[in-house]
């Protein structure tokens, strides 16, 4: 079975669209540092999973996610109850017996011919228009279009970035 939906938070869609952008919150402009944190019951590397943090780091600040009007700012248990696959799948508990088994941590840049970025970037998820995400449109209006990642790191909570805040 397959959870193409998947859980996750975006911080447009919860009412922040001046969170992650260029000059927002976290400015997309200059170079910062996504840190996800896999929270356990019992705060250890085997623990069960309870909760999914996301923080940046950008000029030697930690910037918290942002935080809807329920208070909510990270993926707990019950947030994509919606999501049946998500459900089927065990939730939270799952996806961490899964991580648990191994993972392998792939990135890339892609671009999406048939829906043009939509569910990633228009309507209540992003600013940009229904056609903005057109491959074509985007390669030959941003031909040098480039992303760097780096120092990439795995560690204990806390242990893979500095930062006051």
């Amino acid at each position: 079975m397959c959870d193409k939906a998947g859980c996750g938070f975006n911080s447009y869609k919860e009412g922040f669209p001046d969170y992650y952008k260029p000059g927002g919150t976290v400015d997309t402009s200059k170079p910062f540092t996504v840190v996800t944190q896999f929270i356990t019951k019992d705060n250890t590397a085997a623990g069960e999973l309870v909760e999914v943090r996301r923080l940046y780091v950008q000029n030697g600040k930690v910037i918290a996610n942002a935080k809807t009007k329920a208070g909510v700012d990270s993926i707990k248990e019950g947030q994509c109850d919606w999501n049946k696959p998500w459900n089927n799948l065990g939730k939270l508990k799952g996806f961490g017996e899964s991580a648990a088994r191994g993972m392998v941590l792939t990135f890339s840049i892609w671009n999406d011919n048939g829906g043009f970025m939509k569910w990633l970037d228009s309507g209540n998820a992003g600013p940009c228009n229904a056609t903005e995400g057109d491959p074509a449109l985007i390669k030959q209006q941003n031909p040098n279009t480039q992303v760097t990642w780096s120092k990439v790191k795995w560690g204990e909570i806390g242990s893979t970035y500095s930062a006051t805040g």
